[in-house]
């Protein structure tokens, strides 16, 4: 049977890397998305402008080593160095450029704070080509696991257990010591092994005592943590009972094609997100008015108010309010409210009315403050009742007191909501598989469930490689590859134009202060069809 023929190792070839990238190679996408930026617009370090020292890589090179290699599931700056040095695609998408891994590195880290640059930038093209025409966004957060382990974090109890420890060690060794000085003991290795140990405690009790001024110094805000290898992660609750030391990475997604529209790094949980991350993704969206999906960890009445007074229509789920009160049919939902009259009235029908001051609540180290009205029933007619012990209970009853109803300045957006959400059961139903689909796909198809960099704002600069990359592969997966990459010339051929500054209308995304037609693309096709098929 005859064999293929193969070539010499020995033979001088000349090769032509385009023939190895076939047409709907996502390389192309990249390449083609890269060229239509301007990197020093977007304010990312040109490095090399001096004439001293060996030249420095294009910005450009070097980012679109990183959009291949999180689109391909590899960010180490070594694998990423060890790919552009083997990588066929690689050799035609960086022109055979091969960076060393602490240029790789650097980039990534120098320009953390503008990546997310990058990422609007996309978004405001993905807008433009109608792919963010809806009105319904879904917002959630995800943990990503920071580069601080739990032993390296602490707070006010784990510091106290610590030092308690060392007390008790100290003690015990110098009780040794006073017992050994007692019984005429004249062996020194005894007494010196006892010193050498208390010079190892005295060390570590510095060591928390100055990690307790530390957090003496934090003890006003609610997340009071100290973490010594990263200094914004916090440890968070992850599911049920488990903690982990990480940060919450809030997002929106837009319904209609699963996109992210906008997110922002934090390390606090989700109680007071809601109205940042809904008011950005409605600038997003340019849209008068805004749906926002939400689980009941962001049902927090401050942050409804203010969605409320920007026209966003909040469907959160409620949250199960905690109650002291034993008797079901004495709850407070079973209290109804009278706007016009602003008073309650209980299952029995009584009225009960306010005095009509507010006086402050919580202001603990997980709540905001925050102001309620108190509505109750003179005690005479609370006692008179046949559900007086049921209702107001035997210790208000000994205080001469009736039942007191408590009502926020928050209570009229919290009842709107909840009265939403009843009403829309089947939308609010969709918020999962909307908001969950880039998480599943970012966490647990494409392993992104930790950051490699350290601080919020780098950190930041990560998610914005993960989340732009996402947003590329839906494009991708929506448009086709080639239907994508010919709009993605066409906004180059309108960059590049000679009279560029005549196209700026059609440029929304390169000139964001000037307003454009949705779909700004449609005409200059019809002009340069064949060029853009090219």
């Amino acid at each position: 049977m005859p064999l293929l023929p193969t070539g010499s190792r020995e033979q001088i070839q000349l090769i032509y890397w385009e023939q190895y990238i076939s047409l709907d190679n996502a390389v192309r996408v990249i390449d083609a998305f890269v060229d239509l930026l301007d990197l020093e617009q977007l304010g990312f370090m040109s490095k090399g402008k001096s004439h001293e020292g060996r030249p420095a890589f294009s910005p450009d090179i070097l980012l679109r080593l990183y959009f291949y290699g999180y689109l391909n599931r590899c960010r180490s700056s070594r694998q990423l160095m060890r790919a552009a040095r083997r990588n066929v695609e690689l050799f035609w998408l960086l022109h055979e450029a091969k960076p060393c891994y602490k240029t790789i590195a650097d980039f990534r880290k120098d320009n953390a704070s503008v990546l997310k640059n990058t990422f609007s930038r996309f978004n405001q093209f993905l807008r433009c080509e109608g792919l963010f025409q809806g009105e319904t966004v879904a917002i959630d957060g995800t943990k990503i696991a920071a580069q601080n382990s739990k032993k390296n974090n602490y707070n006010q109890k784990k510091i106290t257990q610590h030092l308690d420890y060392i007390n008790r060690q100290t003690d015990q060794y110098l009780a040794e010591l006073d017992r050994l000085d007692a019984s005429e003991n004249t062996e020194e290795e005894p007494i010196l092994e006892i010193a050498e140990k208390l010079d190892k405690l005295q060390k570590r009790k510095e060591k928390y005592e100055e990690l307790q001024k530390q957090l003496d110094v934090v003890r006003g805000n609610h997340q009071a943590q100290i973490s010594t290898t990263d200094p914004d992660a916090r440890a968070l609750p992850k599911k049920m009972n488990i903690v982990e030391v990480s940060y919450n990475v809030q997002a929106g997604v837009e319904a209609e094609n699963k996109l992210i529209t906008n997110y922002e790094v934090t390390n606090e949980n989700d109680t007071h997100a809601l109205s940042g991350v809904a008011l950005e993704a409605k600038a997003v969206l340019k849209k008068e008015r805004i749906q926002a999906l939400a689980d009941k960890g962001y049902d927090t009445g401050s942050e409804l108010k203010i969605c409320a007074e920007n026209n966003i229509e909040t469907y959160v789920a409620p949250r199960q309010k905690n109650t002291s009160h034993k008797h079901p049919d004495f709850v407070k939902g079973k209290f109804s409210y009278d706007g016009e009259r602003d008073s309650y009235t209980c299952p029995e029908g009584k009225e009960l009315l306010s005095n009509g001051n507010w006086y402050k609540k919580n202001g603990t180290d997980y709540r905001k403050v925050y102001e309620v009205q108190v509505y109750k029933l003179p005690f005479e007619v609370c006692n008179a009742c046949v559900q007086r012990l049921d209702c107001a209970g035997q210790a208000n009853l000994n205080n001469s007191k009736g039942r007191p109803i408590e009502r926020s300045e928050y209570d009229e957006y919290l009842e709107a909501n909840r009265e939403r959400v009843m009403l829309n059961k089947a939308l609010y139903r969709t918020r999962q598989q909307i908001v969950e689909h880039p998480f599943g796909t970012i966490k647990r198809s494409w392993g992104y469930d930790y950051t490699l960099l350290k601080t919020k704002e780098k950190v930041g600069g990560e998610m914005a490689l993960i989340f732009t990359c996402y947003n590329l592969r839906r494009s991708m997966t929506i448009f086709g590859v080639q239907d994508l990459l010919k709009r993605l010339k066409a906004a180059c051929l309108l960059f590049f134009a000679p009279n560029r500054a005549n196209l700026s209308s059609y440029k929304p995304f390169l000139f964001p202060k000037i307003k454009a037609p949705t779909f700004y693309f449609q005409n200059f096709y019809q002009h340069t069809g064949q060029l853009c098929a090219a």
